[in-house]
């Protein structure tokens, strides 16, 4: 997936000063920000925490105080954490307990319960082999490319990896590989893409394994986003009724909010079709906390209203796919 900045089709010449300050800009939105950096401001747009700073002392006394939550805790709510810790330990070591630290902003009690739902929910959509392996598609991962001719997996597996390979092939879910003005990445979602997904039970949970690969992919190794977090800009505008799978939203959104270990900034949603506030937002509400349901903003009226609007959340045109008004051309 990559970042294409629109460009006119005109030839015409600019000066070299101008062509510098494009390309500084340009830049600029597609450079990973820092997650160090003192000036966190525009954190507080949606009510966010800042990032905790993060000495070794403080670290070594959260993981303390997340290990005690985690040995609290009712043996049935944290039965796939514990086969994780048996059959991957070194997919959960201190990087990885990191990251749900990081995304409750360091509050132990709830990085304890986000991180068993976790493991009980990865197990149930992966199954009791896939689940315990990395979620990449190198040959010893649970996705493996090769997998048909892979000997060593069963025709179940085979089949989960078949479905998750199908529900990435809609790429309704695509990074812009740009940021917010707090370093926010971005997220761009068009589930009109999924206008050739069935409604079954099989290919909905390949469109949720899709969806889980694809933030690991994006917050594995990368401090910047799990400190920072992440902001979705929805773009529902071409969606029919017959597209929505109340299922399948429910399912995703339950992953979103309290599973993957993913700090939710906002959910942008703009140009929505007539339907979405009788049908799909009253979804919403249900699945999303409190705090989440706040964080929802709806974007309505012409593109140049809505463009203004998420200016005023730190979403310049410059960082903004092309398909709302915005400079980024968002490829597969």
């Amino acid at each position: 997936m990559s970042i294409t900045k629109k460009t006119s089709s005109s030839s015409a010449e600019v000066d070299s000063s101008n062509s510098a300050a494009n390309a500084t800009s340009a830049a600029a939105a597609a450079a990973p920000p820092t997650a160090n950096s003192s000036d966190h401001s525009d954190i507080a747009i949606y009510g966010q925490q800042p990032p905790k700073e993060e000495t070794p002392e403080f670290l070594s006394s959260s993981f303390a105080e997340l290990d005690r939550e985690l040995d609290n805790l009712p043996e049935e709510k944290k039965a796939g954490w514990l086969k994780a810790k048996e059959k991957c330990p070194e997919l959960v070591g201190e990087g990885h307990r990191l990251m749900f630290l990081r995304c409750e902003v360091f509050r132990a009690d709830d990085a304890a319960i986000r991180i068993t739902k976790y493991w009980n929910k990865r197990i149930e959509l992966f199954g009791e082999n896939l689940a315990f392996k990395p979620l990449t598609m190198e040959a010893n991962g649970a996705l493996p490319k090769n997998y048909a001719n892979d000997s060593s997996l069963s025709k179940e597996d085979k089949t989960i990896i078949e479905t998750t390979f199908n529900g990435m092939s809609h790429a309704f879910i695509r990074p812009t590989n740009t940021f917010d003005s707090a370093g926010r990445a971005l997220i761009f979602v068009d589930p009109s893409r999924l206008s050739k997904y069935k409604h079954v039970e099989e290919e909905r949970r390949g469109v949720i394994r899709s969806t889980w690969y694809f933030f690991h992919s994006m917050l594995e190794n990368n401090e910047s986003a799990q400190k920072l977090g992440i902001v979705v800009i929805g773009y529902p505008h071409h969606v029919k009724l017959s597209y929505v799978d109340r299922k399948l939203l429910k399912m995703n959104l339950e992953s979103m909010t309290g599973c993957i270990p993913v700090r939710l900034g906002a959910l942008h949603i703009c140009h929505p079709p007539w339907f979405f506030s009788k049908i799909v937002f009253p979804i919403m509400k249900i699945v999303m906390n409190e705090r989440m349901r706040k964080r929802v903003r709806l974007h309505n009226g012409s593109k140049e209203d809505v463009l203004g609007e998420l200016e005023g959340f730190g979403l310049s045109k410059r960082v903004l796919p092309v398909d709302i008004g915005g400079e980024v051309v968002v490829e597969s």
